[in-house]
């Protein structure tokens, strides 16, 4: 029984750890400040 805990807890933190490193990136990569520059918001609908 505490294998399966233990195993269960391992994969949800390699999970989580790769899960924060891949949004760490994409966040670097896609600025998202970039989207305004190029597309201005419309000031009326």
């Amino acid at each position: 029984m505490g294998l399966m805990y233990t195993t269960v807890i391992g994969y949800a933190v390699i999970l989580g750890i790769s899960a924060y490193f891949t949004m760490h990136y994409l966040s670097k990569a896609l600025n998202s400040s970039d989207a305004v520059t190029i597309d201005p918001k419309p000031e009326v609908k």
